[in-house]
């Protein structure tokens, strides 16, 4: 049931969409015009202030701080500074001593990562902070926050020294294949310009020996407020907002001295340019095509009608590289195309592609051939038709959505409005414009696009790639594409599947009982095949309905041979299409719809996972209903599933972090035969069997009277019970009764260290894995475990980060396998080889101390803390309940369990969390297994 003014709303706005067809066109140099939601101004000092008010989720505001300048303003010997500078707004302000600010704000429920975070790029700078709107004390000082970034950050001598390791350990985590690739290649891609050589994270000298006095330099004259603007969205008063912003920002004054913000610019590569890069560890060949040109901005509504003919071409080609893709001799594993722009000052056209092994000549064949076959014979009308109508019916679902839009996507969007200039225009008018422009677009003008892409002076092809000997030359690359432009080429051939998905309706079944939890507000069917349907209604989402389906069994009803062979099943299944439709038909079939399903075979269990709009959800039973009676696995759908996993993973054996995860999860499987390194999933591959997977697949489903589905969103049960026992009470039901075999192996006893030595550059990462049994249907032991995972994380983040600066981030992870009642606490960090024993007794002098019962009680409040607020945001999420109602159907549980696990968090204590490390935290049964560079290493720095 809506709420009555959701409904309301929902009444005038149909009536608006109705009458937009009929407005007249606005002039094509008309300027677009900003969502009158939000209030916008400008101080007298220049800076900028974007208000909106908006409930979801409800009690939450989302604060920025855009600065325009980036790391491209940095002075030669400043280079990682304007980074560098980002990382002190957290470590100490004229009101927030280091490290106060952080404690604070996790104090009042924001989480530090998701909550609390910023970014530096080449041109700008950008502080993002959620706060709690529900006290008046909180929401100010969140943009008191601002303030203190804005101008009052303090940079002091000794913050600046403790802070250089953690920047140091960012940009350690960052080398590798990639990077060293990426030098020989980013001269070309950015045209020799500034932006080849002021990448954000810097130079590790700079980072290192810069006088603090460069950063202060940074900071004043780059943080000045005709460079900055606040952004303010959430469950805020707007008035009151504005007379903060004001209050608090005017004072703000710009040096006197001030240098020029100025705009970088790169030059053409006329007549084409090549970059061509190999490393050893480079994981995959990827192959890039690129048309550079005049950067994008959509200001008018010339501008923007130019956008949706642009979006109408690259969407048609996209799904041509699709097709392609799915076809066992593609060249690549996978295939992109996108428009939009480089940086700033130059927009670019892009194909790209991961090319399989050997085949990088093939991939760059095929994205040229694509490019010349679309601009010789165009677009076909029925692609631009489809590509229409998925533009249109998106249109459609952000109006149906408009209400519900999430603050934190509205931020960045009007973050994004200052910093490049383009207007953010509310969902109502997009679609407004949409229906009227929208049917203007002929084919010729779709078609000019690829003419005006093929004929492309500046063009630039770049190949990052394994060594591995298969690399061509930059010559051999333009060779191909000379090739290609007088190659004869055929126009392309727009087949399609007629015909509904089910050719006729099945006998439906009955839902044979019905129960209602009011508590839940769910509603249980038992279908007359025996399957079980709960239904969520919800008003979260008006345009979503998200569906998820479990049943025991899964491959351990497989011996060990034959999950090698069969295991795959269901991805091979959901790559081949449904019915009488391939993957590429039943792509075409659903144009203009919003709505997917994928089935699912795990370990213990099958399903399905799927979504849908309200008005698709009859296609979605459909697609459920033909995954079982009718599923596809024909032996090119197989065969290009098999090719593309290759491609894409074929050469990330060589990455040092897969080997490193795969000797970490190797150890810890204990000599499991299902547990499978890449190198040996690989190998594996050749043994799969297309008869014995799909046999398999259809053994899975073959009988849903033991299944659970779970729909929640915007459903009605009135409207969708004809939907359900069409579709799925008339799916087969011969009362299976089934559980998972159990076939689980403990880890090693004892303690365990291994050594990785893989990688060239001086990084280290390290593991350590404490494990054991629990009794993991205790919610209470489930709550204390996930407590003082917590807050031993907070811990080691002060005292390796904060303390030490020997970290960027550490990681602390607890996890449970109510399968097997046992958990595992995860603490993993990147750090310097020659740090490594250091860090690791630091990790058990901090453990020691929380055994002890000394550590601060102001972690676990801070946890107590995030997690209440946590529960108010996701109890107004669709994705949460259908988590919390799958995860009780799957294990016979209480659904109020999940529920109740923020009330059991309220109750707990420092002792209780110290006990728990006492069981858990055992110092004589984990597993340590830490990567190193090899030997003598060193890199091509």
């Amino acid at each position: 049931m809506l709420h009555s003014s959701r409904l309301f709303a929902r009444l005038g706005l149909l009536a608006f969409v109705l009458a937009a067809p009929a407005l007249a066109q606005p002039a094509l140099d008309a300027p677009l015009p900003f969502d009158p939601a939000v209030r916008q101004g400008t101080l007298d000092n220049g800076l900028r202030y974007y208000v909106r008010h908006n409930t979801e989720p409800e009690g939450r505001a989302e604060l920025r701080l855009a600065v325009d300048a980036g790391s491209v303003l940095e002075d030669e010997d400043q280079r990682g500074l304007a980074h560098f500078v980002e990382h002190m707004a957290f470590n100490g302000t004229e009101r927030f001593d280091e490290p106060e600010l952080v404690r604070y704000l996790e104090s009042v429920g924001t989480r530090f990562g998701p909550d609390l975070n910023a970014y530096t790029s080449f041109d700008e700078t950008v502080y993002m902070l959620q706060v709690p709107t529900d006290s008046a004390d909180v929401f100010e000082t969140g943009v008191d926050v601002l303030r203190e970034w804005a101008g009052r950050i303090t940079l002091a001598d000794s913050a600046i020294e403790r802070e250089r390791g953690v920047v140091l350990e960012e940009w350690r985590i960052g080398q590798g294949a990639s990077e060293r690739m990426n030098r020989t290649v980013y001269p070309v891609l950015f045209g020799g310009s500034r932006y080849a050589d002021r990448l954000p994270i810097g130079t590790p000298e700079v980072i290192e020996t810069a006088p603090p006095e460069r950063l202060r330099d940074f900071y004043r004259d780059w943080y000045r407020p005709d460079l900055m603007a606040v952004v303010v969205v959430g469950d805020v008063d707007v008035d009151a907002v504005e007379a903060m912003i004001r209050e608090r920002f005017a004072s703000l004054e710009p040096p006197t001295d001030a240098p020029e913000r100025t705009v970088y610019d790169m030059a053409e590569a006329s007549g084409g340019a090549v970059a061509i890069a190999t490393d050893p560890e480079a994981p995959y060949a990827l192959v890039r095509l690129m048309y550079r040109g005049e950067p994008r901005r959509i200001t008018t509504y010339g501008d923007a009608r130019q956008s949706l003919v642009e979006g109408l071409f690259f969407g048609a080609l996209r799904e041509r590289l699709a097709e392609i893709q799915r076809q066992p001799d593609a060249p690549y594993a996978f295939a992109a195309a996108a428009t939009g722009n480089l940086v700033r000052t130059v927009g670019a056209s892009q194909l790209i592609a991961v090319a399989k092994p050997g085949q990088i000549e093939e991939a760059m064949r095929v994205l040229g051939t694509e490019a010349v076959r679309a601009s010789r014979f165009g677009i076909t009308p029925g692609e631009v038709e489809r590509a229409k109508a998925d533009l249109l019916r998106s249109a459609q679902s952000a109006v149906a959505e408009a209400e519900n839009q999430e603050s934190r996507a509205l931020a960045m969007a009007y973050v994004n409005a200052f910093l490049e200039g383009e207007p953010s225009v509310s969902p109502e008018a997009r679609l407004a414009f949409v229906e009227v422009y929208l049917p203007t677009i002929t084919l010729d003008e779709v078609n000019a696009v690829a003419e005006e892409l093929a004929a492309g002076d500046d063009r630039v092809i770049t190949v990052t790639a394994p060594t591995d000997g298969s690399v061509p030359a930059e010559a051999d690359l333009l060779a191909v594409l000379d090739e290609v432009a007088d190659a004869e080429i055929t126009p392309y051939e727009d087949a399609i599947v007629e015909g509904p998905l089910v050719p006729a309706p099945p006998a439906a079944g009955s839902v044979f009982e019905e129960d209602a939890d009011a508590d839940l507000g769910t509603i249980t069917w038992t279908l007359s095949n025996g399957a079980t349907v709960i239904l969520k209604p919800t008003d979260f989402k008006a345009d979503e309905v998200l569906l998820s389906a479990t049943s025991p069994g899964g491959t351990s009803l497989l011996d060990d041979e034959a999950v090698i062979a069969a295991g795959g099943a269901a991805g091979y299944v959901g790559q081949s299409g449904v019915g009488a439709f391939d993957q590429t038909a039943l792509g075409k079939a659903l144009s203009g719809q919003i709505v997917s399903v994928r089935p699912t075979i795990s370990g213990q269990t099958e399903g399905f996972t799927g979504s849908a709009a309200p008005g698709d959800l009859e296609t979605l039973f459909q697609l459920v209903h033909l995954y079982v009676t009718a599923p596809r696995l024909d032996r090119d759908a197989f065969e290009a599933a098999l090719a593309q996993t290759r491609g894409i993973l074929g050469s990330q054996v060589n990455v040092p972090r897969v080997a490193f995860g795969d000797t970490l999860s190797a150890t810890l499987a204990n000599g499991d035969p299902r547990s499978r390194t890449l190198r040996e999933y690989l190998g594996d591959l050749d043994r799969a069997d297309l008869d014995r997977s799909l046999a398999f697949y259809r053994d899975r489903f073959a009988d849903v009277s033991d299944f659970t589905f779970v729909l929640v969103g915007a459903v009605e049960p009135e409207a969708v019970r004809p939907l359900v026992e069409t579709y799925l009470a008339s799916l087969p039901g011969a009362g299976r009764d089934e559980a998972p075999v159990d076939r689980s192996v403990a880890p090693p006893e004892g303690v365990i260290e291994k050594t990785v030595r893989a990688g060239v550059e001086p990084q280290a990462q390290v593991a350590l894995v404490f494990h054991g049994e629990i009794d993991a249907d205790d919610n209470e032991d489930r709550a204390i475990l996930d407590a003082t995972a917590d807050v031993l994380s907070k811990m080691l983040r002060e005292e390796l980060r904060e303390d030490r600066g020997g970290v960027y981030g550490v990681g602390v992870r607890p996890s449970v396998d109510r399968d097997e009642d046992r958990y595992q606490i995860r603490i993993q960090f990147g750090a310097d080889p020659d740090r490594v024993d250091e860090l690791v007794d630091a990790v058990f002098a901090e453990i020691a101390t929380l055994k002890a019962g000394e550590a601060e009680s102001h972690h676990l409040a801070a946890f107590q803390e995030q997690q209440r607020r946590a529960r108010e945001t996701n109890l107004e999420e669709n994705s949460y309940w259908l988590s919390v109602l799958t995860t009780a159907a799957r294990y016979d549980a209480d659904p109020q369990d999940s529920l109740d696990q923020p009330d059991i968090v309220a109750r707990l204590t420092m002792d209780d969390v110290r006990d728990m490390a006492v069981d858990t935290l055992d110092e004589d049964q984990y597993v340590r297994v830490v990567l190193l560079p090899v030997e003598g290493a060193t890199s091509t720095e």
